[in-house]
């Protein structure tokens, strides 16, 4: 199965091609970035190269794939509109991958639980719990994806009594600050922030579970109101 799979929803923009059947990945492209340009410059051109590398077109894709949510209001719009638009004219299947369970997917079969977090603004934060699990299953979810304040991560973890875990996401360094005495680890930079080769892989085990959606109905998933909203509510209050 040939997969396209995209991410915009933070700061970070990623686009791969990734052959995966039953789990195992074969030939794979994968670009990331995380610059001044906007996702909407960035992540069609990113997929065409990818498309490219492995020697493929997007005719010869089976599924499209793309984080739904949590993130950036905008970011998140770009990337499930992309999806979108692609799977129409060939009525493609699509899955929805939560931003959070992607994070947690490059840390599978490690052997501590992984916490993800994404900055939320505001002193909260997006983030999840998930068991290790293995590299075939992938990690095993242990809460919902929540907007959370540093207060409420330290009460999900004293809870879930899993001792130390792997801190991924774009609100690692933040809300390791925020709250110093968490039990975890923030993991390298370098793997810390989203790429599109994890969504895929979520994407693909989505897939043979039923987890396929028509572009139509594939559908952003949002943790709280925009901005936008949220102002117009407090000036109402006002």
């Amino acid at each position: 199965m040939l997969i396209l799979a995209l991410d915009s929803t933070a700061l970070v923009a990623s686009a791969a091609v990734a052959e995966v059947e039953d789990g195992a990945l074969a030939r794979h492209a994968v670009f990331t970035g995380k610059y001044r340009l906007t996702h909407s410059e960035t992540l069609l051109p990113m997929a065409e190269r990818a498309l490219s590398l492995c020697g493929a077109a997007l005719s010869d894709v089976d599924l499209l794939a793309v984080n739904v949510g949590p993130g950036s209001f905008t970011g998140v719009r770009i990337g499930v509109s992309t999806v979108k638009g692609l799977a129409f004219p060939r009525d493609l299947p699509c899955v929805g991958v939560s931003t959070l369970a992607s994070l947690a997917e490059s840390f599978a079969g490690m052997g501590l639980p992984i916490l993800s977090a994404m900055d939320a603004r505001r002193g909260q934060f997006y983030a999840a719990l998930f068991a290790s699990g293995s590299v075939a299953s992938g990690p095993v979810r242990l809460s919902p994806d929540a907007c959370l304040s540093a207060d409420e991560v330290r009460g999900l973890l004293a809870s879930a009594a899993c001792g130390e875990a792997l801190l991924c996401g774009d609100g690692a360094s933040v809300l390791a600050s925020a709250a110093p005495d968490l039990p975890v680890r923030v993991v390298h930079p370098a793997v810390r922030e989203q790429n599109a080769l994890a969504v895929a892989l979520c994407a693909e085990r989505s897939f043979r579970a039923g987890g396929a959606v028509s572009g139509k109905e594939l559908r952003p998933v949002y943790l709280r109101v925009p901005q936008a909203e949220r102002e117009r509510q407090a000036r109402e209050k006002a």
